[in-house]
């Protein structure tokens, strides 16, 4: 499902590519609560349940935490650089 959202909201982002800085900014809603879902999908099952309530990190074969920070900090990453508000005028 999140995967699905982050593609629809490339396809917005891609559409509103040349338009006005308010009708990018308007475009970028959708990947915002795609990449917010898709944080809370890595914190929440993989680094809180995973590895305090099922002790991932004891595990050799198991251990997904690497993974799970990994792909948590890219995908904040991206949600940091899309937050920015874009404008019209150059600096």
């Amino acid at each position: 499902m999140t995967g699905l959202s982050l593609w629809w909201g490339i396809a917005r982002l891609v559409r509103a590519l040349r338009s006005p800085a308010v009708d990018f900014n308007a475009a970028k809603r959708v990947p915002m609560i795609a990449l917010t879902l898709s944080l809370l999908m890595w914190l929440v099952p993989f680094l809180t349940v995973g590895s305090e309530w099922f002790l991932m990190w004891q595990s050799k074969t198991w251990n997904g935490q690497e993974v799970a920070v990994r792909d948590f900090t890219v995908v904040g990453l991206i949600y940091l650089m899309l937050l920015q508000s874009d404008t019209d005028h150059q600096p």
